[in-house]
Parts: structure tokens; C-alpha cells; sequence
């Protein structure tokens, strides 16, 4: 413990010097340094190596370890030397725009997808038809040709009405609302569509009251071909009388 003492005084007596002030550091490098005084007491250089073993070995003022991390080392390896300089070019213009490219291929996929669901929605919404091109003769069974049909829809469906048959009434009147909505108000219904698709496509063409008309038509007459509840006489009878007035005259 003693020679310990001894070299940490020598290693305390070499770096005073150092700590002094400006003045005194000043002048110590204008004047020649004198020798220092060699103490008969001061430790070998092996006796200073052996203690500074001890001190390394010591436990409580620590050891040296290591300690290990995970850094991300980008590659810097040259390209092959037989590579053409076009694609060595070619790779670095690549890397160096990789994130423009990135911004460009994702934008030009949004508006693919925006033309995609625009055409959808036009492929899924009924079209209205030029009047005088209209083809279709039959709608989900019903024969809507007018010739099929009196030239007084309204008067007969009424005649059948007073007679009790409201089924045939009401099935005589929808018919003819299709037939006039198709042939002579050019809305585009197809062969296959169903009720809820006419009715669509009507309200897509015509105005709001014919689109009234057709809408409690319907209602009435799915409420007695499907459902085979009864209704009462006066509905159907404001329909009969109605007919003409409401889906006659020009689109």
C-alpha cells in the first residue's frame, strides 16, 4: 500500500505543472525549464508497471469490458469491373430517385382506382334510352308492348276493378306504366330488371310526379301479387283515373 501511496505522488508531482495559471505557464515556456530534482525515495520505472498492474487487476476500480451494438452499414461495394458504365449510371439515377418513383407509381394507381369506381358507378345506374330505339318487348315476364295493351289503359283497368278483379286491375296498370315509361318516355328498364330496378331507372328519367305515380303503383301492386294482401277499391280507382293524366303527354 505504501509503494501505491509513493507512485501516486510522483504521477500527482508530474501533472502539477500542468494545472498552474497563465502567468505562470507563460513564463515557464519563455524561461528554460530547470531540471527536476530526482528524489532518492521515487520508484523504479518497474516498480511504477508493477503497481499499475495491481491497479488494473483491482476489482473495485473496475475492468475493461466490451460491449457489442447492431449499426446498420450501408454497402459501399464496388460495382464489378467488367459492368458498363450506362448501368452503373442507370443504378445510381435509380437509387437516387427511388422515392419520386415511389410517389409517382402510387398516385398513377389512386386515379386508375378513382376511373375504376366512376365506371362502376355508370355501369351500375340505369341509362336512359332515345325514344324510337327502345328494343325491349318484355320486362321480367310482362309483355309491355303497346300493342299488347287497350288504348285506354286507364278505363279498362277500371272496368276490371268495378268487376272485382283488383289483381288484374292493378297488374294491367303496371303494365302499362312500364310500356309508357319505356316506349314513350325512352327510360332505359332491361329485360331482367326487377321492381326495385324499374323504379330506379324511372326516377333517374322522369319527373317528380310521374315518379310519385309509379312509385304507389308498385307499392300496391307487390303489396297484392306478393304479399296477397287486400287493398281497398278507392286507391286503385285514383290510379285508373289518374293513369293518362300523369304518364300521357310527351318525356
Amino acid at each position: 500500500m505504501l509503494l501505491k501511496l509513493r507512485v501516486l505522488a510522483v504521477l500527482a508531482a508530474l501533472t502539477v505543472p500542468a494545472m498552474l495559471t497563465g502567468e505562470l505557464s507563460f513564463a515557464q515556456s519563455v524561461s528554460p525549464a530547470a531540471p527536476a530534482p530526482v528524489s532518492e525515495d521515487a520508484p523504479s520505472p518497474a516498480e511504477i508497471g508493477a503497481v499499475a498492474k495491481q491497479l488494473r487487476a483491482d476489482p473495485n476500480l473496475g475492468s475493461p469490458h466490451s460491449v457489442r451494438s447492431l449499426q446498420w452499414v450501408r454497402s459501399k461495394a464496388p460495382p464489378p469491373p467488367d459492368s458498363p458504365t450506362w448501368i452503373v449510371g442507370l443504378f445510381e439515377f435509380l437509387g437516387q430517385t427511388a422515392s419520386l418513383l415511389l410517389w409517382i407509381a402510387g398516385s398513377v394507381v389512386a386515379a386508375l382506382g378513382v376511373v375504376w369506381i366512376v365506371r362502376l358507378l355508370r355501369a351500375r345506374s340505369p341509362r336512359a334510352a332515345a325514344p324510337g330505339r327502345v328494343t325491349v318487348s318484355h320486362i321480367s315476364g310482362l309483355d309491355i308492348r303497346p300493342t299488347s295493351l287497350p288504348d285506354d289503359v286507364g278505363a279498362a283497368a277500371l272496368a276490371l276493378l268495378e268487376a272485382g278483379q283488383t289483381r288484374e286491375a292493378l297488374s294491367l296498370l303496371y303494365r302499362g306504366a312500364l310500356s309508357r315509361a319505356v316506349h314513350r318516355h325512352g327510360v332505359a328498364i332491361q329485360e331482367s330488371f326487377t321492381e326495385g330496378e324499374a323504379l330506379r331507372a324511372v326516377e333517374s328519367r322522369l319527373d317528380t310526379p310521374r315518379v310519385d305515380y309509379f312509385r304507389a303503383l308498385l307499392g300496391l301492386w307487390q303489396r297484392v301479387i306478393y304479399a296477397g294482401q287486400p287493398t281497398a277499391a278507392p286507391p286503385v280507382a285514383a290510379l285508373c283515373s289518374s293513369f293518362d293524366a300523369t304518364l300521357g303527354g310527351a318525356p
